[in-house]
């Protein structure tokens, strides 16, 4: 007996990814539904459509549903993934495009601009979760939709589905860990101090010995560095937390020199993708293409599908093992409270998420900005499900990247009217 899944959101480009992940395991997790839905027709249409012809060209024959009511996706699915993106594309530019002219950094999941998408997804998952509760109770939702981090704890502390949050940087970052040691991604179990986006791995697992002390000794640092560009940019941030940091926290750390990056590019990492999925959409369209063409790489999500499909993989008891993953804190980060989401290694096994202890605990500095950066994302939960202009300030004034006031008010105020539409909880009918 095969599961049955139900994509939200699978108008989405990234969507063909899964589908690579299924023919991966097609053999450990046979596949009896897929049901795909999206609120823009003509995409779930092309994606979709596209996604039937990779899964026949590669043996599988699932039984198939494309549709735009959620209750008809939903209905006794055993798994759910979400990757909505509330305001789409167009949301996005404005949300990494506006703080620039306050002199913020315009991001799409950190900084205001992942605040701002925060308030907008929070309520569409109110609504998922709603409907997820009377049609597939049993369910999982594996949450891809950014801010994964705000959307889970949102999901978690105030919804009672099965729920667990999902990125696919700690899987990024296996892979390039296990080719700097030079064994299989497999071999090696990263540890890490994290909420999604903003931490660092501070152990890594090879054979139940931590080698990562080795790793960064000055020597094997300057080595691998050598071996890879990224260690080489973010050889300041390792040395200062003794940690290999998330990729995320250029944007706290190198704070000028990434705002003045973004206002000096020619455009924003939202106006490239237009452009990228314009081209994808119409790859998709062609009715010849039967496989997932390279330049889904340039959309971004590398190993996306990996991290999804062997998480769901493993939930289903298909093939127990451990992952990086978005659960609440259960003791796991002493200094934070037991309800906050956290990004943590667990073993996942059928219907269970076991949290994995830290060995090593994160330094002072790694350890503050844990604290601020949650105390932020705790404030943008409760400004997204009460619409209260004064919360979300104080939410602000916790992040790091936004802690200005005189930057962050009328950047606030312009990010909500021009989001007023989305925002309906910040504009009550007078």
């Amino acid at each position: 007996m095969g599961i049955k899944l139900a994509i939200i959101g699978a108008g989405s480009t990234y969507c063909p990814e899964l589908m690579q992940g299924l023919i991966r395991r097609k053999d450990s997790l046979p596949l009896d539904e897929l049901r795909l839905s999206d609120i823009d027709e003509s995409r779930l249409n092309i994606v979709g459509e596209f996604c039937e012809r990779v899964l026949l060209e590669n043996g599988l024959e699932p039984r198939i549903t494309r549709t735009m009511d959620l209750s008809r996706a939903l209905d006794g699915a055993d798994f759910v993934v979400a990757q909505i993106r509330a305001g789409r594309l167009e949301a996005r530019i404005r949300d990494e495009k506006i703080p620039l002219g306050f002199g913020l950094i315009g991001q799409e999941t950190t900084g205001i601009g992942g605040f701002t998408n925060a308030l907008r997804t929070i309520p569409q998952m109110g609504d998922i979760a709603a409907a997820i509760e009377r049609y597939a109770p049993a369910a999982w939702l594996v949450n891809f939709s950014n801010p994964s981090g705000i959307v889970t704890e949102y999901l978690l502390n105030n919804t009672p589905i099965k729920a667990v949050g999902l990125c696919n940087l700690p899987i990024g970052a296996q892979e390039r860990i296990a080719k700097l040691l030079r064994l299989p991604m497999e071999q090696v179990r990263l540890e890490t101090a994290s909420l999604n986006h903003c931490g660092a791995i501070t152990a890594v697992h090879v054979g139940g010995t931590n080698v990562l002390p080795q790793m960064l000794d000055s020597r094997m640092l300057a080595q691998a560095a050598e071996q890879d560009s990224w260690i080489q940019n973010y050889r300041p941030i390792i040395e200062l937390l003794n940690a290999i940091p998330n990729d995320y926290l250029q944007y706290f750390y190198y704070r000028e020199r990434k705002l003045q990056e973004l206002q000096a590019a020619a455009q924003t990492r939202g106006e490239a993708c237009v452009d990228i999925e314009t081209r994808l959409l119409s790859y998709y369209a062609d009715e010849r293409n039967r496989t997932v063409p390279s330049m889904l790489a340039e959309r971004g999500g590398h190993l996306y599908s990996e991290a999804a499909i062997a998480l769901i993989a493993s939930l289903s008891g298909a093939a127990p093992g451990y992952h990086v993953v978005d659960v609440q804190n259960r003791g796991v980060i002493d200094f934070l409270p037991e309800n906050s989401v956290i990004e943590t290694s667990c073993f996942v096994e059928k219907d269970k998420i076991t949290r994995v202890p830290l060995t090593v605990a994160p330094g002072e500095a790694l350890r503050s900005l844990l604290i601020s950066v949650k105390a932020y994302e705790t404030l943008a939960v409760q400004a997204a499900i009460t619409g209260d202009r004064q919360t979300a300030l104080r939410a602000l004034a916790c992040n790091p990247i936004t802690a200005d006031l005189d930057k962050a008010t009328p950047c606030l105020e312009e990010m909500l009217l021009q989001n007023r539409s989305l925002l309906p909880r910040f504009f009550p009918q007078s």
